[in-house]
């Protein structure tokens, strides 16, 4: 479903798809910068699933302190294209 469209919601259940769609949206473009950022996590697992939870919070962290100091960092620029507009942080909750 499009937010954008004049379709209005009719009920619940168009809403929650709604907001089901949009999060999911957001979680794969977060989990798309974070594979073309760190290598590492781009591949089938060899870790335990707690050092997998891990390594992909370090990574948030790492990413959002990048982009913190300087969002225009040379390392940012190569991965992040005008095809994927987000320059922002990657939120952890």
């Amino acid at each position: 479903m499009n937010e954008f469209t004049e379709h209005s919601l009719e009920n619940e259940n168009e809403l929650f798809n709604l907001r089901h769609s949009s999060l999911r949206t957001t979680i794969k473009r977060g989990f798309g910068i974070l594979n073309s950022h760190f290598r590492s996590i781009d591949g089938k697992p060899f870790w335990s699933y707690e050092t997998q939870v891990n390594v992909v919070l370090a990574c948030c962290i790492i990413h959002n302190h990048i982009m913190g100091v300087d969002p225009h960092d040379f390392l940012m620029e190569e991965i992040c294209t005008e095809s994927e507009p987000i320059r922002r942080t990657i939120s952890l909750s």
